[in-house]
């Protein structure tokens, strides 16, 4: 199972890779895969149906007794053939579906990366990994449903989706954490295999059936499943009628074995059920739009679904499941055929089709075989599915424990509801392929609409057939099925087991089959005819949706409004006041010793401290900009010197190179800046600025101090000297901590300075990080066309203005800047041992190209580093990220470094560690990052002032002015 979601992963990042090369035939790759993993749960079935349970885990965090668990039971088996069957149908169905030219690359690969969080979700039998899972579907469709993102419809319904979506899921996540601590366990089939049974339980029940609410589109958030029908046809069959929306069912089915008999539990579910399938019925039979008409169907079916679950018998959750495994099967049939008439005629709507089973008879046999399906009728498995909802909500009227009215209203309910599905299957099917041309004619009065022949027009109905036919087939083998479903039934808390069958005899369940029927076929007659178009509801629950969103927009408006004055002295002292306040009350009430105090261990400490504190009120007290900078240096240079003196060269080199670098951007920005600070505010505030400092510095000073004095255990530090060579295999102990020992710590790091260097460049960039520093770029991004120049580098001479060039610098910069690559690169690879490491050579590599842009400008620095900063700051992430959890796939555990020594004759012994690959990734984000950070306030910041700098003509001559940039207004 692993195997499978790892190989599924790394198939969504490769087949995305391959889309602009293969075109829409890429979409054979995961089809192809998606059958295979079908295939492999086949296999298991026979060991799972025999009541045994697969499973498999890695041990993440074994001291925390933290483990990534994967199970698999009869209900996952269900739910991952679903996925994987129906998904590698419509994957397959994609390469008809899409064009070459029009798909976008990422396409796919989100396909293939839903599917691996769909089965993650699954499979998962920790449940905050379920809940991740959970989570993925909903970034996975937002960014599906948003693809077309010029299109305001798509974005809008992408947004409503991820937001309605994941507000349940953060429900849910509550409801996980709260149930995990309360059972002692966070397993799902430990917790329902003794569930506890508290206050804090049935508040955590009901905070996951939230999540489950929420992502089937239950009433009352089952608005957003329509409007994500904007999606392409087979996003919506795959996502939002086969597989995402089935995760609330599933959730709730795993549920009801442990919690079913929780008083709120079955109310909640049947009454939202009910609710749900009459407003989708409701909405369905108003539809011109097919594809609209089938999403709001798929509302009214889910509300069905939930209905049954909810009743939590062993026969409803026999039905409710079979029901699942039929809907996947028929819905996404009829997705596909709505799909492929959308394609080959451009429109979805009744009022321009009709008699498409002249055109296209094939595609008419398997949307009428997928329709009888839709409508519950035999020999559907779909009708043997309902049939056993209805005979388990009878039984549930007169069942202990559960209120007669609850019984009643499923019964009744699941009649009306039906009779809305058939309903709304007339109307979908008839008005679609069986209406005279003439009828349609005296209808709406349009004219014929003209057929655009696709590729393969009467074959690609193969693709909705082959599904169409299993929901039929398949309801002739009911016990079977009743036999394999078994397994996830047994436990259910109350009820007979019945079993699947298309003939029951005569029985209440069939009576009201024949209602449903019946009333069905009338309602069409008299209101599902019609052509006219839709009209929304005046109170709807999206229309209270869109009312909310506008007053949340509306709340934030006023309070950034009033918090958010514009002023950085006024947020900077709002900040250092709440932090005073509440860290100064907290050392005031807490009760600590009086702490040990240390002035200095040497001569040497006590005057650098002494001239790094003066240095700083100096800086603070000093109007001129440069000045305060360079005293700033000081400071810096001057704690690197404090780290030095305590025996830490690690940590003094890396504070020196990140001053330098600080020095060097502040220089930069220091051009298009007044000389001096504003002679504001007034003296008086001055004074008040400088006592909100100090109590700041106070607070921070005395906190650390306490803090390090009011240790209770020996500290963990203590340890990594020991650490540092059993686990990580080297002896430089700040490197190891940060490439071994805390190399999540090192991710979160690596991840600011990734968010730092994106919003530095944001502000300066509005489309792309490429500056053009001379006009005209060729070739790879970022390069400039030197045709006109000739080989070389440092063409300062050729490129740059006389008066800013510096040829000492340029005739430095040819010695210096080879020298300091190849020291970068031997701090990346000794920094293990020695001092250096990742960091630090990424910040001297950084360091060269500085040097590169201030010898000879932007031209330079793009010819130094033709590559995109955004490329080594995604690639470094991905590095390093990799490089932690690549050990899982060979045995190990995740962070687990290997030790090798290699002999080489000339050489003679070299010791490898893997984590230096985790260090790769740290040297190529900090190498982004300063790169990034120079593009921007250097050759960024020169481009603009270049363009202010340029001559335009006067509104009122055709002569032309310079006009004067910020800077120098300034």
């Amino acid at each position: 199972m692993i195997a499978t979601l790892a190989a599924s992963a790394l198939l969504a990042l490769m087949t995305s890779a391959l889309s602009p090369r293969m075109g829409r035939w890429v979409f054979l790759i995961p089809a192809i895969a998606s059958g295979v993993a079908f295939v492999y749960f086949l296999t298991l079935a026979p060991a799972i149906l025999s009541g045994e349970a697969v499973e498999e885990s890695i041990e993440w965090i074994p001291s925390l007794g933290i483990t990534l668990a994967f199970r698999m039971g009869a209900l996952q088996l269900l739910l991952a053939l679903v996925v994987t069957g129906v998904g590698a149908m419509i994957l397959a169905y994609s390469v008809w579906y899409f064009e070459s030219k029009t798909l976008k690359s990422r396409t796919v690969g989100l396909l293939t990366g839903f599917a691996a969080s769909m089965l993650l979700l699954v499979l998962a039998d920790d449940v905050i990994l379920l809940v991740i899972g959970w989570e993925l579907t909903s970034v996975f469709s937002y960014l599906l449903v948003g693809l077309n993102h010029h299109s305001r419809k798509n974005r809008s319904a992408a947004q409503t989706a991820f937001i309605v979506t994941t507000a349940g899921g953060l429900a849910m996540l509550v409801g996980a954490v709260m149930l995990g601590s309360e059972a002692g366990t966070y397993m799902l089939h430990e917790i329902l295999a003794q569930p506890p049974e508290s206050t804090i339980t049935t508040v955590a029940v009901m905070l996951l059936l939230a999540g489950a609410l929420s992502k089937s589109a239950i009433f009352p958030f089952h608005f957003w499943l329509p409007g994500a029908m904007a999606a392409p046809t087979p996003v919506s069959a795959f996502l939002h009628a086969a597989a995402m929306v089935k995760a609330g069912i599933y959730l709730s089915a795993a549920l009801v074995p442990a919690f079913a008999d929780i008083p709120l539990f079955r109310p909640t579910l049947i009454v939202l059920g009910v609710a749900t399938m009459l407003v989708g019925a409701y909405r369905a039979l108003l539809q011109t739009d097919i594809k609209v008409l089938l999403a709001h169907g798929t509302v009214s079916q889910l509300g069905l679904l939930m209905t049954i679950v909810g009743i939590g018998t062993k026969t409803a959750l026999m039905g409710g499941l079979a029901m699942l495994a039929a809907h996947a099967m028929f819905k996404a049939s009829l997705f596909m055929v709505v799909g492929t008439i959308d394609r080959q005629y451009g429109t979805r709507q009744l009022t321009k089709l009709g008699t498409l089973r002249k055109d296209r008879p094939l595609l008419a046999v398997a949307a009428t075989l997928a329709a009888i399906a839709m409508a519950g009728l035999p020999p559907a498995m779909a009708f043997a599915a309902k049939e056993a909802g209805l005979e388990a909500a009878w039984e549930a009227i007169s069942l202990p424990g559960v209120p007669t009215w609850l019984g009643v209203l499923a019964f009744a309910g699941i009649v009306v509801g039906s009779m809305g599905t058939v309903a709304y299957t007339l109307r979908f099917l008839i008005g679609t392929f069986f209406v005279d041309s003439r009828l349609r004619e005296a209808l709406d009065g349009d004219e014929p609409f003209i057929v655009r022949h696709g590729m393969w027009p009467q074959l690609v109905a193969l693709f909705p057939m082959v599904l169409a036919m299993l929901g039929i087939v398949s309801g002739f083998f009911g016990k079977p099925i009743t036999a394999a479903l078994e397994g996830a039934t047994a436990s259910a808390p109350a009820g007979e087991a019945s079993y699947l069958a298309l003939w029951h005899g005569f029985t209440p369940a069939l009576a009201g089959s024949a209602i449903a029927v019946v009333g069905g076929f009338i309602v069409w007659r008299l209101f599902g005819r019609s052509m006219a178009a839709p009209v929304e509801p005046r109170f709807s629950a999206a229309a209270a949706y869109a009312g909310m969103m506008r007053g949340l927009d509306r709340l934030a408006v006023e309070v950034t409004g009033r918090t958010q004055s514009g002023s950085l002295p006024v947020h900077v002292s709002t900040i250092a006041v709440t932090v005073t306040v509440l860290a100064g009350a907290g050392l005031a009430f807490a009760s600590l010793g009086a702490p040990k105090l240390v002035v200095a261990d040497s001569v040497g400490q006590l005057v650098v401290g002494i001239a790094v504190s003066v240095c700083a009120l100096v800086a603070a007290n000093t109007r001129g900009r440069l000045k305060t900078f360079l005293l700033m240096g000081i400071v810096g240079y001057g704690t690197a010197m404090m780290f030095l003196l305590h025996g830490a060269p690690d940590l003094a080199l890396t504070q020196i190179l990140a001053e330098t670098v600080l020095l060097v951007l502040l220089v930069l920005v220091l051009r298009y800046l007044p000389k001096y600070f504003t002679n504001r505010p007034l003296r008086g505030v001055r004074w008040l600025r400088a006592l909100l400092a100090a109590c700041v510095g106070a607070v921070a000073g005395l906190g650390a101090l306490f803090a390090a004095n009011s240790r209770n255990e020996a500290s963990i530090s203590d340890r990594f000297y020991e650490l540092a060579y059993s686990f990580g295999f080297g002896r430089n102990i700040v490197n190891v901590t940060l490439v071994d020992i805390r190399a999540w710590d090192t991710v979160g790091e690596i991840s600011v300075l990734l968010a730092a260097a994106t919003g530095v460049a944001s502000l300066i960039f509005i489309r792309t990080r490429v500056v053009d520093p001379v006009g005209t770029l060729r070739g790879r991004r970022g390069r400039p066309d030197t045709s006109k120049v000739g080989p070389g580098w440092l063409r300062a001479g050729a490129t740059a203005d006389m008066q800013g060039r510096a040829p000492m610098l340029e005739m430095m910069t040819r010695l210096l800047f080879p020298v300091m690559l190849v020291v970068a690169i031997y701090l990346l690879f000794a920094g293990h041992n020695d001092p250096g490491g990742g960091f630090i050579a990424g910040i001297v590599a950084g360091l060269a190209l500085c040097v590169r842009y201030l010898a000879a400008g932007a031209l330079e620095l793009a010819e130094a580093a033709p590559i995109d900063a955004g490329k080594l700051l995604g690639g470094g992430i991905i590095l390093a990220a990799l490089s932690l959890i690549g050990p899982v796939f060979f045995g190990g555990s995740v962070g687990q470094s290997y030790d090798y020594t290699i002999e080489i004759l000339a050489m003679g012994e070299i010791h490898f560690v893997t984590s230096v690959f985790f260090d790769v990734g740290v040297f190529l984000v900090v190498l982004g990052t300063v790169l990034d950070f120079i593009r921007s306030l250097g050759a960024g910041i020169d481009t603009q002032w270049r363009n202010d700098q340029t001559p335009r003509p006067s509104a009122h001559s055709d002569r032309t002015v310079p006009v004067r940039s910020r800077g120098a207004q300034s």
